[in-house]
């Protein structure tokens, strides 16, 4: 179960009484047995009921550093950011405004637009983030267009569609696709970071990401592209 994030639509709101019911049903089996999980929801009218729900369980059977995470979460608000942090939860984001953000204006209203995904208040959260695709469903998997929307707070039709109080430095947003996401995978001590005893993943890329102009971000690509020290991608291949 989750609220569909098609923003040409509707935005689906599933009563609370049904939230509490699937924690209660199914992410209590997961908690008893220590086991993480992660629930996609997209809109905050959703993750409210579901917060209320996980803190009633944590207090019958604590987390206890139990990892489990958001997935998407585009319009949290400050207030369920610290619900989040306080439950030792993290949040999974997505960089679909990057494509469908001129769509989320019409549907939700510029305002709302300006302030989804609150990127400046989620990373001084310092609460466990990361940048993803959910695979080929919500964004794409070029990262360099997540990039460019979170520095320069523009969707690839070029509307501005995150306020500059949103927004990240190139290093930040860089963080969140790299070194972010070994925590949901629990290989923080492996993953992410280019260092003595992590695997061999790493790009070389065809110009500077942190010295290039704005409008060039999005199209910043890879000449060489190695996993786990195999070549997996060659521009002259």
């Amino acid at each position: 179960m989750h609220d569909h994030e098609n923003f040409e639509r509707p935005a689906i709101i599933i009563p609370p009484e049904q939230m509490h019911r699937l924690v209660d049903r199914e992410i209590r089996k997961l908690v008893q047995r220590r086991m993480p999980f992660r629930e996609h929801i997209s809109y905050n009218e959703n993750i409210t009921p579901f917060l209320d729900a996980l803190e009633a369980l944590n207090r019958e059977i604590p987390f206890n550093g139990l990892r489990w995470s958001l997935e998407h979460a585009e319009t949290i608000t400050p207030e369920n950011i610290e619900r989040v942090k306080k439950l030792g939860g993290g949040i999974a984001l997505d960089h679909k405004m990057a494509l469908h953000g001129d769509v989320f204006i019409k549907s939700r209203g510029l305002d709302q637009a300006l302030r989804t995904t609150r990127l400046l208040q989620l990373v001084d959260s310092v609460i466990p983030l990361a940048m993803s695709t959910d695979a080929f469903r919500a964004a794409t998997f070029n990262p360099w267009v997540g990039l460019s929307w979170m520095v320069t707070g523009r969707s690839v039709s070029g509307s501005e569609v995150l306020a500059p109080e949103n927004r990240l430095t190139s290093d930040e947003a860089l963080k969140l696709f790299t070194k972010g996401g070994a925590w949901f995978m629990n290989t923080e001590s492996e993953m992410g970071l280019i260092a003595p005893g992590n695997l061999a993943d790493f790009a070389i890329l065809d110009r500077d990401d942190f010295s290039v102009p704005d409008d060039q971000i999005k199209s910043v690509s890879s000449v060489l592209t190695v996993m786990d020290g195999r070549v997996v991608f060659g521009a002259k291949d």
